[in-house]
């Protein structure tokens, strides 16, 4: 008995808080595990009614309960005539009734449910190869947390309607920006570097949540002008230099200066001229200026 015991306690191992106060939904997939009995073992979806439909017990309501009030229901009916002592485990393996909507240059866009882990490294890989216009960074999208006095939200497959940007005689020291898909008054915009998220590293991930906006933007271009041999737009790329950004447009012409290029960038909201090192980083929309060298 022990060694049953142990073995469902390896296979379950330990339910996060978040897990057991979680209500399970249409649309989520139930994992259960009955001990030697591989028939009852399997994914289980909940249908639009909130039910499961599940071997010998037929359609088993489970929507609007904890994964271990589920799992104590089933025990109690399998236990009914059916199995002896049974012993069992029910998590979730896909949040279906929580979604997440992915937009921007990727492959796939489109509404996403939540996986157990809720990472958005386990999104892209549901979501798929990104497309090749992407930028370098993934914008997360959160909405402010619902009040009670609040709107029924929007359907879960559909990103938020931008509310209207506030008069501005209520915000008059700034003009406001464009808002971002999903974005509202109050939203939270949590950035990360594709780069670094694509290297495993656990601490770049984010965990999503129901009803975030995963925003992958077109890549940012950086514009170089002047004694260079070929002038113009050019993908920006994370950890650019000057020297770097030269190299692209051909390098400095034979007329061009090199040692009194410019930085042209943008700062809060006004174009400002900054003195480049070759070695200095180039930023998202940066212009680099080449004049012409004194003979």
């Amino acid at each position: 008995m022990r060694r049953v015991a142990l073995a469902l306690c390896l296979l379950v191992g330990v339910r996060p808080a978040a897990a057991q106060e979680y209500e399970i939904g249409a649309g989520d997939v139930l994992h259960v595990i009955v001990l030697d009995q591989p028939g009852l073992t399997g994914d289980f979806a909940v249908d639009p009614q909130g039910m499961i439909t599940f071997p010998f017990l037929g359609r088993v309501k489970a929507s609007s309960m904890s994964a271990a009030e589920l799992e104590r229901k089933l025990t109690t009916l399998l236990a009914d005539g059916y199995l002896k002592r049974p012993q069992l485990s029910v998590s979730v393996k896909e949040f279906g009734s929580l979604r997440v909507f992915v937009t921007g240059e990727f492959q796939r866009p489109g509404a996403y449910s939540l996986k157990a882990d809720r990472s958005l490294l386990t999104l892209l890989g549901s979501v798929g190869d990104v497309a090749p216009s992407a930028g370098h960074e993934i914008l997360v999208i959160r909405p402010p947390k619902p009040s009670a006095a609040d709107p029924a939200p929007q359907s879960p497959d559909e990103p938020l309607e931008p509310a209207t940007p506030p008069a501005a005689a209520e915000a008059p020291s700034a003009k406001p920006g464009p808002l971002l898909p999903g974005q509202v008054p109050g939203s939270e915009v949590l950035r990360v570097s594709l780069r670094d998220l694509r290297s495993g590293d656990p601490e770049k991930d984010i965990r999503l949540e129901a009803r975030d906006t995963v925003y992958l933007p077109k890549a940012s271009q950086v514009y170089i002008m002047g004694h260079v041999s070929r002038p113009g737009s050019y993908r920006f790329e994370e950890g650019l230099t000057v020297f770097q950004a030269l190299l692209m447009a051909g390098g400095v012409s034979d007329r061009g200066s090199s040692k009194r290029v410019k930085i042209l960038r943008i700062v809060d909201g006004r174009t400002k001229e900054l003195p480049a090192r070759m070695t200095d980083p180039v930023l998202p929309e940066d212009t680099l200026k080449v004049p012409e060298r004194f003979f």
